[in-house]
């Protein structure tokens, strides 16, 4: 099955006047595949999802507490998606509803009020113990001068794959074996990834048997989306990062085909097992 769905998988994104990179990692099935999924790609909104696990881990550690509220302030607020710049000044939101906010909406002013509270060192330090190389939180959203100054925020379809993988599975874990997020923890982050308003990539196209938790990301020419995908068959992740599609439409539509295919693929070996 495997060397099938990726010979489909990689003639597919040839096909495409676009770079592609992509991850596969099963969670409780054997399935992995990797097609230019350490290439580094500009994340856009897909840093969230280790921003969220990071900002678990400081909760896990004592050092930030989910329900300290945080007032919103005209310096808060950031263009691009989201609901947040068009409130009222002086809102009082707690740290939760802004993690849920930055996921569900993908709201950047939320973003850039979490990345404030907790720093970008702390976020790098959750990226470095868990072992990753490519993916790098740098800038807060929409920051463009701090983007012209080379610091941008980076990552790899594998990366984010396996973050996803450890989530589904119910405990991250540093590289030396600390446990970092527990398994409340990792299926709070589950929960709230569930309620993702954006669902026209990974999800679009599966049945409703399919469950999926997933975040989006979108900038100049990249399209994203990253996801938990629970199946009758069994779970997988899914990632797919896509550099160079003219319009967001032609790209969605492309990422949601790939995600039917495996889909398929997975659903169908494992009834021809049984």
């Amino acid at each position: 099955m495997q060397q099938e769905l990726f010979q489909a998988l990689f003639e597919k994104i040839r096909s495409v006047p676009a770079e592609v990179g992509l991850a596969v990692r099963g969670v409780d099935i054997d399935l992995r595949i990797d097609i230019n999924s350490i290439e580094p790609f500009r994340s856009a909104s897909v840093i969230k999802v280790p921003l969220l696990a990071a900002l678990f881990w400081l909760s896990e550690q004592g050092k930030l507490d989910w329900q300290e509220r945080l007032a919103l302030r005209d310096a808060d607020r950031t263009p691009g998606s989201g609901i947040l710049r068009e409130l009222h000044t002086g809102l009082n939101l707690t740290l939760h509803d802004l993690a849920v906010l930055m996921i569900v909406l993908s709201d950047n002013t939320a973003t850039n009020m979490l990345i404030d509270r907790v720093g970008v060192e702390r976020v790098q330090e959750f990226l470095r113990l868990v072992g990753f190389h490519h993916t790098t939180l740098q800038r807060k959203m929409y920051d463009f001068a701090a983007a012209e100054q080379g610091r941008e925020n980076l990552c790899c379809a594998a990366e984010i794959a396996d973050l996803l993988k450890w989530m589904a599975q119910g405990e991250i874990r540093a590289v030396d074996g600390a446990l970092l997020v527990s398994g409340a923890g990792c299926e709070q982050m589950l929960h709230i990834m569930r309620g993702q308003f954006y669902r026209d990539q990974i999800p679009a196209l599966l049945p409703d048997e399919a469950k999926v938790a997933n975040k989006t990301g979108e900038i100049r020419g990249h399209h994203h989306d990253s996801a938990v995908v629970w199946t009758p068959a069994g779970c997988y992740t899914l990632v797919v990062l896509t550099r160079g599609f003219e319009h967001r439409r032609v790209a969605a539509s492309f990422i949601a085909e790939l995600s039917l295919m495996i889909y398929r693929t997975v659903c169908h070996h494992t009834q021809d097992s049984s």
